[in-house]
């Protein structure tokens, strides 16, 4: 079997790296034989890029770098887009793909140009989240802004169209079937976003390293990673922490790994009572996140609840529980109220009233503070068993692929 997949989102990114390279590295293991286009930040140096091509090369991964600006413009994306149509129109008219498969929604108006053009070629539209909905919902758009209809008008066309249909929450799912978006020949999978429990997994040398470097070594540590700001609930997260600190006789550090401003959180932090010395924050390379990530105790997932969030599944909540980290998250995202069943890796809060907090912080002290091994071993049986890279993730898109090549 033949794809050609498309991204917007480059290789050499965190993304890329976490939730785009894994699928296709265990696909290819699995027979499919891929061409890879991707469109690359100005930040991606060639001695990279080189090594990640060489690499991908050895995994039977053909892959085309682009380049593509910091713009978050809608307008810049889809003139970076256009740009990638030609060399993916050469390479499809060369290798005769299968499978056509674009990761979001512009990828896949380059993938649905494509297979409409390559005769047999399949179109899987990898739908990620409401793209258009998410803009709304953190603010950056209005439902009467042109962007927004566009993306709408397009949305409803590739939903139809699509032989093979991904979004990462049964919630979404759900959502698709009983308003009619799926078109009578598409097949439809909930994939969530999945981890590599081969590379996210408890480091207990890596922990007693960070702790002592961050100075923290005797801590109950609460640790947040990803992005701030926008549907991220900063105000939640410190109000959090400040219960935590004020119900446990330890010590505590906050732990943010991000790569944004970090001084609202701050700010919330200091409110609730937490110190400066109690609070860390580090830029962490990918490859040094699973080192991090164990230096905790608690993990949280705090993100505001809106209609796009219904078909979310955040990937740090996969790394978290694969690292051994219980973690407190709200139930209004995706699929994420089942993980209250997981109440041994789990604290799922059903609002974030001060009392609903406040129980959420009772239940999650004696999680974080039972032996290490106890917490490891819970929190990977539930990282494997719902998020699982093999079981899971490359499993359901091999499931797809042949469902949409045997066709009707």
């Amino acid at each position: 079997m033949r794809a050609l997949y498309v991204s917007h989102n480059g290789m050499l990114e965190n993304l890329g790296q976490a939730q785009v390279l894994p699928y296709l590295r265990g696909l290819a293991r699995r027979g499919v034989d891929f061409d890879l286009l991707s469109f690359e930040l100005p930040t991606a140096e060639r001695p990279s890029i080189d090594a990640l091509a060489e690499s991908l090369r050895a995994d039977g991964i053909r892959w085309t770098p682009l380049r593509r600006a910091r713009d978050p413009q809608l307008r810049t994306k889809v003139l970076e887009s256009s740009r990638g149509v030609l060399r993916a129109f050469v390479t499809a008219l060369r290798r005769r793909p299968d499978v056509v498969h674009g990761r979001s929604y512009l990828p896949t108006a380059i993938a649905d140009l494509v297979s409409s053009v390559v005769p047999k070629a399949r179109l899987v539209f990898d739908c990620r989240g409401m793209l258009g909905d998410e803009y709304v919902d953190a603010g950056y758009w209005t439902p009467d802004r042109l962007e927004y209809r566009l993306i709408k008008r397009y949305e409803r066309r590739a939903f139809q169209r699509a032989e093979g249909i991904v979004v990462l929450t049964e919630t979404l799912r759900g959502i698709a079937r009983e308003r009619g978006w799926v078109g009578p020949r598409s097949t439809i999978e909930a994939i969530p976003c999945c981890v590599d429990t081969g590379r996210f997994h408890f480091d207990e040398r890596g922990r007693r390293e960070v702790r002592d470097e961050l100075g923290v070594a005797d801590r109950l540590v609460i640790v947040y990673s990803g992005s701030l700001g926008g549907w991220y609930l900063e105000e939640e997260l410190a109000r959090f922490a400040g219960l935590v600190k004020r119900a446990t006789e330890r010590r505590i550090a906050m732990l943010v790994l991000t790569h944004q401003d970090s001084d609202a959180l701050r700010s919330g932090l200091g409110r609730e009572g937490l110190t400066p010395d109690e609070i860390v924050v580090r830029r962490v390379a990918p490859a040094d996140m699973p080192r991090f990530l164990s230096a905790g105790d608690l993990a949280l997932s705090f993100i505001k609840s809106c209609f796009s969030k219904l078909g979310s599944s955040p990937t740090k909540v996969a790394e978290y529980l694969a690292c051994g980290l219980p973690v407190v998250l709200n139930g209004d995202v995706g699929d994420q109220a089942d993980l209250a069943r997981e109440q041994d890796a789990c604290v799922v809060v059903s609002s974030f009233s001060p009392a609903d907090l406040a129980e959420a912080a009772r239940r999650a002290l004696p999680l974080a503070e039972r032996p290490i091994g106890a917490r490891v071993t819970a929190g990977r049986e539930v990282a494997e068993r719902r998020f699982g890279l093999e079981s899971i993730g490359v499993a359901r898109y091999e499931r797809l692929y042949r469902a949409v090549v045997a066709g009707p």
